[in-house]
């Protein structure tokens, strides 16, 4: 059968039922626009790849389950709404690091001090990368872009409590590869 020649909602339907043909062919027919729009507001052609391979890699993951009348129009939101959260974590992460400068800066006066502080910034950035994906990105959401745990929960469609677990286990983690880092008179 040649998929080339179906409507995108019968795609949809081969697609709930795992066929992935289907998935190849929206796909295929697909990516070039949502890239396009990605590349031309972010105009790195990195990120846009990943960002539409994740959109795509989310469509996959919950075919079952998935509402989508109209695949246009839910791609371009989609690429839009990771766009933006692209941009929001960006700015984030540049605010926190603008945060780590203006803060050694009052505190460090010494040499010694501010070779520490550089050392404690990337032990911390070095702990937080090794962290699962999915317990970083709770971390993450939790602590720089202060968002409460049921928020976290519902933008990542997971329970309170598992919410709770990756941030316990994030915690956790943190001490014990910042433990060289902590002043024992704690």
């Amino acid at each position: 059968m040649d998929l080339r020649v179906l409507t995108d909602e019968i795609l949809l339907q081969l697609l709930k039922a795992d066929n992935d043909k289907a998935f190849k062919e929206i796909y295929t027919r697909h990516w070039k626009p949502i890239f396009e729009a990605a590349y031309y507001r972010l105009a790195n052609k990195e990120v846009a790849k990943e960002l539409v391979q994740t959109i795509f890699l989310r469509i996959w993951e919950k075919r079952h389950s998935i509402q989508i009348q109209h695949l246009a129009a839910y791609l371009q939101t989609s690429v839009r709404n990771s766009i933006i959260n692209y941009l929001e974590s960006t700015l984030v992460h540049k605010k926190y690091q603008q945060h780590v400068i203006d803060s050694s800066a009052g505190f460090c006066n010494s040499t010694q001090a501010t070779v520490n502080f550089h050392e404690l910034s990337q032990a911390i950035e070095k702990a937080i990368d090794m962290l699962p994906e999915k317990t970083r990105h709770v971390f993450r959401l939790s602590r720089f872009d202060q968002l409460s745990i049921r928020e976290i929960a519902a933008s990542m469609n997971i329970s309170e409590k598992a919410v709770e677990y990756h941030i316990t286990r994030s915690l956790k983690t943190l001490r014990f590869y910042l433990k060289d880092y902590l002043d024992p008179a704690l």
